[in-house]
């Protein structure tokens, strides 16, 4: 297989890791072989505006980093249609704690699990990035983010574009002018303190779905925290462009995501890190 064919083997296992409501979440998982583990997981979350895509947008990437050494799964959530927030933030981090409560099983650190998502799954690993589910004693915080052109501060999205006032509304299960409160409490840029995950940031600033204002403001948090950030421009890119392989922004920015958690997660360090010395597009 070449390094940016699409074609990808089937997961190795297909596990339900919740029920939420009686809807079994399934997370697709490719294991590294025994020679290459590197004690590191990482979980792929989908994009879609909150109500539509699913986890094979990423099964790609999910393989790509098994032949690393990681265990990397992909996995579902609850759409807007089924149950509205806080349901995807508490499937997601409810993936989180199973990757950690299966480590012994999968070979893996309790404290070296990643992630990596696209526009909604942007935002979804962002929280999972900066909130934590007091509930439970598993911790559900990431320990490092890839989040390419997620949404960070809900209430300062585009809503004069009907189509993402409506899509971003149903997610929140109201409208903005009669739940601001809520709409902040969805909002990852709310969260970040000291203990916020190292975050990559990815965006177009020309995107038209989701503005680039929105990992600005973002990055100016965990900037202001104190907290490990990266972020990288991609003009042209689009919105939706890394689910591709072979996209040229995918085939720039995928290095750099890799270095992003090799250097958080396993503690290694290489210029792809800084973007550096991988051309860019154009």
């Amino acid at each position: 297989m070449n390094y940016y064919e699409n074609d990808t083997p089937a997961p190795d296992v297909a596990d339900c890791f919740a029920s939420p409501d009686g809807q079994d979440l399934i997370a697709d998982t490719f294991l590294p072989a025994d020679a290459k583990r590197n004690g590191a997981a990482v979980l792929m979350v989908h994009g879609g505006g909150w109500n539509a895509g699913d986890r094979n947008a990423f099964l790609w990437h999910a393989h790509r980093l098994s032949l690393r050494g990681y265990v990397a799964c992909t996995i579902d959530y609850r759409l807007s249609q089924i149950a509205c927030y806080p349901a995807a933030v508490l499937d997601c981090q409810a993936a989180v704690r199973w990757l950690r409560e299966n480590a012994d099983r999968f070979q893996i650190e309790a404290d070296r699990v990643g992630t990596m998502g696209s526009s909604a799954g942007g935002h979804l690993v962002a929280c999972l990035g900066v909130m934590e589910d007091a509930q439970h004693t598993t911790s559900s915080r990431a320990n490092c983010v890839v989040d390419v052109h997620g949404a960070h501060e809900l209430p300062e999205m585009p809503y004069e574009n009907e189509p993402i006032m409506k899509t971003t509304e149903d997610f929140l299960g109201c409208p903005l002018a009669e739940g601001r409160d809520l709409w902040e409490k969805a909002s990852p840029a709310r969260y970040v303190d000291a203990d916020s995950a190292p975050t990559l940031l990815i965006h177009d600033p020309q995107d038209p779905t989701v503005p680039y204002n929105q990992s600005l403001i973002f990055a100016n948090a965990l900037m202001a925290a104190a907290r490990p950030v990266q972020f990288l421009p991609s003009p042209g890119s689009g919105h939706g462009f890394v689910y591709n392989p072979q996209n040229e922004w995918t085939q720039h920015v995928w290095p750099v995501a890799v270095a992003w958690l090799d250097h958080h997660l396993l503690g290694t360090t290489s210029a792809n890190v800084l973007g550096a010395d991988v051309p860019v597009p154009g």
